[in-house]
């Protein structure tokens, strides 16, 4: 018999007899509702935990060919009976990035997205996990401090660009430190912009006239982080057929090619305003 995974005699956390209303709870969270959140939270990071653990149990189990059983069984029956047909590629996916993602845990004190440790795989090739998951730690806490949400496409612009720059170099140690200098030295490299004044949410007064351009691309930053979160989506990436991916895709870029050919203008005339000073108003 199996020894028993995470279960909920593991966990501090129950049900209440009576839900929380509006007049039962409001304001901070006390001492208890915090400690009940994080327990909530532990299955999020078990989950995520979950996911590099069975790399690595991947890992043994091939390298000591434990799949084989009764002596007869290949490694992709094994992935088919005991993994739910999982593909041999999935599985060599999986024992390539445990390392990685252990790597970060260590580092961070917090699991990774899978989605995350995906984009972040071809910075820890070209370096080493240790370095990666330092990188990965120093951008998700300058996020965290900035208020901002760090999502999976931001880790891929910023891993490409330091990619780019080993572009050619042959010596590992040299295009690891390449890697390494151009994600250090990458613009917004260690703190991210603070959070729009639509993503703050309202009541934050900016002391400046309303400019409708300006709302407009505050809902734009809004929106675009809408659909940053939602192809991260791993549930309905799984049921989206591919024609569907492609139009929302091509819409996307319609949406783009239209914004690109807006134009913004000013008024670049200055006029010189004579300003009248009441001295009696001035004197009392």
């Amino acid at each position: 018999m199996r020894a028993q995974p995470f279960t909920m005699e593991h966990w501090g956390l129950s049900l209440p007899d009576v839900d929380a209303t509006l007049a039962t709870a409001h304001g901070p969270l006390d001492d208890q509702e915090l400690r009940l959140l994080a327990e909530a939270h532990r299955a999020i990071d078990n989950a995520r935990t979950a996911r590099w653990m069975l790399g690595f149990s991947l890992e043994v189990v091939r390298r000591r060919r434990l799949y084989r059983g009764d002596g007869t069984r290949t490694w992709e029956q094994y992935l088919t009976q005991v993994h739910d047909g999982m593909s041999s590629s999935e599985a060599d996916r999986l024992q390539k990035s445990w390392r990685l993602a252990q790597a970060v845990q260590k580092e961070l004190g917090l699991p990774l997205p899978d989605s995350h440790l995906h984009k972040l795989q071809p910075y820890a090739e070209r370096t080493n996990d240790q370095e990666a998951a330092r990188a990965y730690a120093a951008l998700y806490r300058a996020h965290q401090d900035g208020g901002v949400r760090l999502v999976a496409n931001q880790v891929q612009q910023r891993v490409k660009k330091a990619v780019a720059a080993a572009k050619g170099v042959l010596d590992s140690a040299e295009r690891s430190q390449a890697v390494t200098a151009a994600w250090t030295t990458a613009p917004e490299a260690v703190m991210p912009a603070q959070r729009s004044e639509a993503e703050q949410g309202p009541g934050v007064a900016s002391g400046r006239s309303a400019d409708p351009v300006e709302a407009a691309l505050q809902l734009l930053n809004a929106a675009r982080h809408a659909v940053e979160n939602a192809t991260e989506n791993r549930t309905a990436r799984m049921v989206r057929s591919g024609e569907e991916a492609k139009r929302q895709q091509e819409a996307i870029r319609r949406i783009g090619r239209i914004l690109s050919k807006v134009k913004v203008e000013a008024d670049t005339e200055i006029i010189d305003v004579e300003v009248v000073v009441d001295t009696e108003t001035v004197g009392d």
